[in-house]
């Protein structure tokens, strides 16, 4: 295993932390992340991860956003990290920073989670229009979102 050969190595756990929330193991993932972290503290997508995991998880948003704001520091162009921190915002019941963090995200990005948290924000705002817009680019870039596509059923079940 590569981290007895150098067990300082924050990539590695980076890496490991990867393989853990693929798997679903999101508290070994937040382990293996805080570690990567330990040893770079400036390691900007483990700050994202992290930060993005916590997001999900609904748990430390207050910590989510001093991780996903110093990933944006360190790499301020980067759209992910705008998606998370607007996924942030939409957890927190900020909406309107929430939408404008996802718009500048998707001028960033062309990706898929994007377009569906944007969408989310747009729902949670009334414009269904827009929302449909949306979800329908984010089924465009990844047409195997079973969840997107249940948004857009039930979005149009609403309409009639």
């Amino acid at each position: 295993m590569i981290l007895e050969l150098t067990p300082r190595d924050a990539e590695a756990y980076f890496y490991l932390a990867y393989i853990a929330d693929e798997t679903k193991n999101r508290s070994a993932a937040q382990l293996h992340l805080k570690k990567a972290l330990e040893f770079n503290p400036d390691y900007a997508e483990a700050l994202n991860f992290l930060g993005y995991i916590y997001v999900e998880e609904n748990q430390n948003l207050d910590k989510a956003e001093a991780l996903i704001k110093k990933a944006l520091e360190i790499e301020p162009g980067n759209g992910a990290y705008m998606d998370s921190l607007g996924w942030l915002y939409f957890k927190k019941g900020k909406i309107s920073e929430a939408e404008q963090e996802l718009e500048k995200a998707t001028g960033v990005l062309d990706d898929p989670v994007i377009f569906d948290h944007l969408g989310d924000v747009y729902f949670k705002t009334g414009a269904a229009d827009k929302a449909k817009q949306a979800w329908k680019k984010s089924l465009e870039l990844d047409q195997t979102q079973e969840k997107v596509k249940k948004k857009l059923e039930k979005l149009e079940k609403s309409k009639r």
